[in-house]
């Protein structure tokens, strides 16, 4: 069991897309070694089958010979069963890791990046796994064309459809090495990476990530995990220490910045750097993340001109309120 009660929280809101993935691996698995054994099934074994899968006209027919004429499956090639061998290795190896398959963890020396790479590598090899199982399965399997499905692979070389059905990621990571640019690699298809953030932290490093199509959240407690397992598309969430700025982005609330982002707690200057992150850096990601939330009002000086420049919420108010008791009359009318 992880040691972090926030590793086993994200994979507990994780646990419906973790399960469409090792299903659909398990569901390969049986059909791999269910044509392997085929493959290698003595006369009487067929017979047995064959016997089976008639039922009721079995006591009718002989089944050896309906067997010998119908075989269950196409003999493949040792090639092909070599490659399907191979193919079931992979997908067992993946099927009894159970969440582990879904838990990385940065180590000294080793980047954010590389580090989600290798992860995603071996969902990748397990992709390639079950298009084999297929292939073979179907007679299509030609060996300089697809052996190469069975290495691990990359979410940079991942078709639309692998990304579309890609197994989501909780990260655990020390907040020194929290480099956010390098989640923008996998901000694609529907992949989900959950970061559990140890020791000082940028406050709001997760903002670089923010894109009209990507679902970011910040959260110490978990909240908006929900909300992020929900949504169809690309999500990035950070699980930080208290003191952090908490946001959601959420591309299904509206086609404004301000629309789609919630900022319910932003801390203050002064920063302390962190790593490699400088106190500056720190307050123009707490600056910008403010930018976005702001909500515009384009409030004009005199009747009949432009909108002013958009300005945040709370200034707004006053600005509209002496707008109208001077464009009113009653200004001045004490």
């Amino acid at each position: 069991m992880p040691s972090d009660p926030r590793v086993a929280q994200a994979l507990a809101a994780l646990a419906q897309p973790i399960a469409e993935f090792r299903a659909a691996v398990q569901g390969a698995l049986a059909q791999a070694d269910a044509f392997l054994a085929a493959q290698t099934a003595d006369a009487v074994t067929q017979a047995a089958s064959a016997a089976k899968s008639l039922g009721v006209f079995g006591s009718h027919l002989d089944a050896a010979k309906f067997a010998a004429m119908f075989p269950s499956v196409a003999k493949a090639d040792k090639a092909s069963q070599a490659a399907l061998t191979k193919a079931a290795k992979i997908l067992r190896s993946v099927a009894t890791q159970g969440d582990d398959m879904a838990l990385a963890k940065v180590s000294d020396g080793r980047k954010l990046g590389a580090t989600i790479d290798a992860a995603l590598a071996g969902a990748g090899q397990a992709f390639g796994a079950i298009i084999i199982t297929e292939l073979v399965r179907g007679g299509r399997y030609k060996a300089a064309e697809h052996e190469r499905l069975l290495d691990p692979s990359e979410f940079r070389a991942w078709n639309n459809a692998e990304r579309r059905f890609a197994p989501p990621l909780v990260v655990e990571v020390a907040g020194a090495d929290l480099h956010a640019g390098a989640l923008l690699d996998f901000a694609d298809g529907r992949e989900k990476i959950v970061l559990v953030v140890t020791g000082d932290a940028p406050p709001a490093a997760l903002v670089r990530c923010i894109t009209p199509g990507t679902f970011v959240l910040q959260t110490v407690d978990g909240t908006g995990l929900d909300r992020l397992v929900g949504y169809e598309g690309p999500a990035i969430a950070a699980f930080l220490p208290e003191g952090a700025a908490t946001f959601m982005h959420d591309p299904t609330a509206g086609k404004e910045p301000w629309q789609r982002l919630t900022v319910p707690f932003l801390p203050t200057t002064p920063f302390k750097a962190v790593g490699g992150f400088s106190a500056w850096q720190m307050e123009q990601d707490v600056k910008m993340l403010a930018d976005l939330a702001r909500t515009p009002f384009a409030v004009p000086a005199v009747p009949g001109a432009k909108g002013a420049p958009a300005i945040g919420a709370g200034d707004a108010v006053d600005r509209i309120a002496s707008w109208l008791l001077g464009t009113s009359g009653i200004a001045g009318n004490g």
